[in-house]
């Protein structure tokens, strides 16, 4: 399972058709801030460049891999269009992920090949509403997120108040009060040991969150991705880990580590929930994963 620091870390992700555009060569101008019932609508392109790399001295023969980008849509952003400058496919997967495939027939001794991906999107500075049929997955305890452990449930107990808005803020505040950020922990702690330590990265605050909410019965998931405020070409290390509530008919944003309560949802882009069971072939890497020995560069 790969793994980056998380001034950032893990995760790419999905597509579909009513609202992905595929093409090559350059990138379209980008629409203009619009102003609408739903708040803000913000362009942003971000700008991506891919290393696939053979190590070796002899030739390596077919490779695959598969990697996440941005989700197609979620309740502040919506994926307009993906180009990616090799051959390549995208799928979509029961989250609606979008993950890319990049398969290559063959790489020389040592040889190395960069693909640009340069991806369109427009964001929101308030989420859009909508109705959670799946309530109930997103309330289960599983690995990392341990909703049901006797220790969150004692401080979730505390932490409960008379409707979900006031719980959610008061889990928003105990766990940015009450971790310190540790910097980058290479693997992943839980939910669980972050409260024991009292420490932990983004992945814990945003675990910690989650599962704190759930056990407060609030639907709540990790979220992965880029926080950019202007077109950006973000390094692997720039990869963050947050969390989403839903209260009042809308996924939120929560963002204990950062200090970030509701906004600027605008500069959250989305590319992948976590869930602790596979959903597509990247299978529970947190970002993306080779089928061959080729090595990967972003």
């Amino acid at each position: 399972m790969d793994r980056s620091p998380c001034t950032g870390r893990r995760a790419w992700l999905r597509a579909g058709a009513a609202c992905l555009a595929l093409a090559g060569g350059a990138a379209r101008a980008s629409p203009p801030v619009l102003q609408g019932p739903a708040g803000v609508v913000v362009p942003r392109q971000l700008r991506f460049a891919l290393t696939l790399s053979n190590p070796f001295g002899r030739e390596l023969g077919p490779q695959r891999l598969w990697m996440y980008l941005p989700l197609a849509e979620t309740p502040t952003q919506r994926l307009v269009a993906a180009r990616v400058s090799g051959e390549h496919r995208l799928h979509r997967d029961p989250l609606r992920h979008t993950v890319l495939e990049l398969p290559l027939d063959r790489l020389p001794p040592y040889g190395a090949r960069t693909l640009t991906l340069l991806l369109d999107l427009e964001m929101r500075d308030a989420p859009l509403p909508g109705d959670l049929p799946e309530r109930a997955a997103w309330l289960a305890a599983e690995r990392y997120i341990e909703a049901d452990a006797p220790a969150v449930r004692r401080l979730a107990a505390q932490l409960r108040r008379a409707d979900e808005a006031a719980t959610a803020r008061a889990i928003y505040d105990w766990v940015r009060q009450g971790l310190s950020y540790a910097g980058y922990v290479e693997s992943d702690q839980g939910a669980q040991q972050a409260l024991l330590e009292g420490r932990g990265d983004c992945t814990e605050y945003a675990y910690l969150v989650v599962a704190l909410a759930r056990a407060c019965g609030i639907p709540g998931r990790m979220v992965g991705g880029f926080v950019v405020d202007a077109n950006a070409a973000p390094k692997a290390e720039d990869y963050h880990n947050w969390a989403e509530l839903h209260w009042d008919g809308a996924w939120r944003l929560v963002d204990a580590q950062k200090g970030h309560w509701l906004s600027p949802a605008e500069h959250y882009v989305a590319f992948r929930h976590y869930r602790d069971r596979p959903v597509n072939p990247i299978g529970l890497a947190h970002r993306f994963r080779v089928e061959g020995e080729m090595q990967v560069r972003l």
